[in-house]
Parts: C-alpha cells; structure tokens; sequence
C-alpha cells in the first residue's frame, strides 16, 4: 500500500538517518526554487520489487499475456486486466484511487494495481493466474 501527497515543506517533521540529510536537504533547496517550497511525500509498505529484464517475472508475464492475447485475438492489455482482476483473489493488490477508494473497471470489478508496483510475490500471483487462464482455454504456454 502508498500514500502519496503534496504539502509545504513546513509541515514536514522527520529525522532522516545520516546518510540521507544531504539528499534531504538538497530537495528541499529545489522545491524553496521551483515549487514554492511545497514537496511530494511518498510512504509505502516495504516490498521487494517484480524482476525485470531477460529471464525475468516481467517478461515471463507479459509473454504469457501476449500468447493468450494472439490466441484469443483479445486486446493485450485486456487479457492483463482480466489476469490482474483474477489474481485479486490469490491476495494479488486492489487498485485504489487518491481517495482510498477501490477503483472498478468497464464491469465492475475491482481492478488490481500496476505491475509495475507488484512485489515478487504478487508477480507470482498475476504468472499464477496467466497459467490458470490458460489451462481454462486450453492454450498451451510456452515457457521461454
């Protein structure tokens, strides 16, 4: 899960570890420049993040969506919607707006998050369920 906001630099009230003042300190120089002093906070959970690369849990689940998709003859970035939306149920993230409220698709389900946000695991979860979908329309993988 993130949260994410803008505020004045102000309202901020940390103690950064050593190692970090001078990053710190050099974006807080940027923002009294360029944005009135105003910053961009981010917290998130700790999570290792999806592989990616050659031989990696990105490219092993986008080609598994690419197969299905040529199979089928759906859109690319239907079938992943779908896969996303099923992994929910393997514990795979809910999407959820600015508001902290879920967002749905076309139909009504809860959408999942983007890959490019998923841990190791919930990559697993969205692969997973590529390779439930299709066993379901009996379409044969090839696992590069």
């Amino acid at each position: 899960m993130k949260v994410v906001w803008t505020c004045a630099k102000e309202t901020l009230a940390i103690i950064p570890p050593r190692d970090k003042r001078e990053q710190l300190e050099k974006v807080l120089k940027i923002a009294d420049k360029r944005h009135g002093g105003h910053i961009t906070i981010t917290i998130e959970n700790v999570r290792k993040p999806r592989t990616t690369g050659d031989k990696s849990q990105n490219k092993h689940f986008n080609g598994h969506v690419q197969q299905i998709s040529a199979e089928t003859g759906n859109d690319f970035e239907v079938i992943k919607m779908e896969i996303k939306h099923r992994a929910i149920t393997r514990g795979y993230p809910i999407l959820y707006d600015e508001n902290g409220k879920i967002r749905f698709d076309l139909w009504g389900r809860a959408m999942g998050i983007s890959e490019a946000d998923c841990s190791t695991v919930e990559c697993g979860y969205l692969i997973e369920e590529a390779h439930q979908l299709a066993a379901e329309l009996q379409i044969v993988l090839v696992e590069e």
